[in-house]
């Protein structure tokens, strides 16, 4: 999910989203992921050595040779694949975390391509509008409808091909709806064969390589990660009513790290909950756009493992000591709203809590939740 070209929210919010949708799917039995994304999962997870050729053009009259480093691998629980990747560029290094996921209910792939070359990070309006991606078993393509600001529309067409336990071929192609397109660049990839351990899993970011021109990711989201970065283990108490009609307890795990290059916050978590086990993962980024943290939150409710109306209807907000999310929703034919709270942080222990209630009135506590640092050898979530 590269464009190398010219051209949680938290478990409370996800916790929200389950006891709000009258379609909402329950948890008493947790839900498998589907047999398309464990297929695609199974084809490309892994780490991957890639070999990048650019073909000749404007800029590079004779075309470019380049080296890269990716990984493939499930979100919690599996219903989601995460690619995270880092490209070394003439004149700024490209680092990429692509999220893809299957939704039942139209029976399609979904996903979205966060990267240091945008201004938003994360391209939802893209994701939601312009892609369409289909794996036949032996290849993976991604199609995407371009609208330049003439008007002007122009197709990208990724294909992953030759697809063996051990290489790929990744090609990217260019041209109008319907007319020839013309070849932008091959990606040979060789598997790692001896990957790092599971909580190193990570492609590398921007500070280890201190010559790279990369952009530093915005301060916010610097001091975000600096606040919640690593492994922790957490207990909920759920108060009678809302999300637990009987109240209750639960436990979980949960890891909080960056993407590639650091422009992406990512929360992965293991909820064992009154209403069964949840799984998510949870995307945080800055917009530059719009100077405002942005978030969306995918689980493992529901037809969709990831919600676009939790980017929609939500606002974040990290002042340096709280993190705050606020989301509306509606329930039975009224406006609510969800507030949420990260407080207390401290090097090894946060306490997060959630309120909820009709926009506009009194919100009443849904749920506290205690987080306690593991140790830099704890295991995370999801692996």
């Amino acid at each position: 999910m590269k464009k190398v070209s010219p051209i949680s929210l938290g478990i409370l919010a996800v916790c929200a989203m389950f006891i709000v949708s009258a379609k909402a799917q329950s948890l008493t039995s947790v839900p498998k992921p589907s047999a398309e994304i464990v297929g695609l999962t199974k084809a490309l997870k892994g780490e991957w050595s890639l070999s990048v050729k650019f073909e000749p053009s404007a800029s590079e009259p004779n075309g470019l040779a380049n080296t890269g480093e990716e990984t493939w691998r499930p979100g919690p629980g599996g219903f989601t694949l995460l690619e995270e990747e880092h490209l070394r560029m003439p004149e700024r290094d490209l680092f990429l975390l692509g999220i893809l996921w299957w939704n039942t209910a139209t029976k399609s792939f979904h996903g979205m391509e966060c990267q240091n070359l945008l201004p938003y990070t994360c391209d939802v309006k893209g994701a939601q509008n312009d892609i369409t991606m289909n794996w036949d078993g032996k290849e993976f393509v991604i199609d995407e409808i371009e609208t330049a600001k003439t008007g002007k529309k122009s197709v990208w067409h990724e294909v992953w091909s030759d697809v063996t336990p051990t290489s790929f071929v990744q090609t990217g192609e260019y041209g109008e709806p319907g007319g020839p397109r013309k070849r932008l660049f091959t990606i040979h990839a060789i598997k790692i064969a001896t990957p790092r351990g599971e909580n190193e899993i990570h492609v590398s970011n921007s500070e280890d390589h201190p010559a790279s021109s990369a952009v530093e990711p915005a301060p916010d989201l610097q001091g975000l990660e600096k606040a919640l970065a690593g492994n922790w283990t957490t207990s909920y108490d759920f108060a009678p009513g809302g999300m637990s009609p009987n109240g209750g307890t639960g436990t979980g795990e949960e890891n909080w790290r960056t993407g590639p290059g650091g422009y992406v916050l990512i929360e992965e978590e293991d909820v064992r909950a009154p209403a069964g086990e949840m799984f998510l993962i949870a995307l945080q980024w800055w917009d530059n756009t719009t100077n405002s943290l942005r978030g969306m939150l995918c689980n493992n409710s529901g037809p969709a493992a990831c919600d676009f109306n939790t980017y929609s209807n939500s606002s974040l907000k990290w002042d340096g000591k709280q993190l705050t999310i606020d989301m509306q929703f509606p329930q039975n034919g009224k406006k609510m709203t969800w507030h949420e709270v990260w407080s207390g942080i401290t090097a090894t222990s946060f306490t997060q809590t959630a309120e909820m209630g009709e926009l506009g009135g009194a919100l009443k506590r849904a749920v506290t939740i205690h987080g306690t640092k593991l140790s830099e050898t704890g295991k995370g979530p999801g692996k």
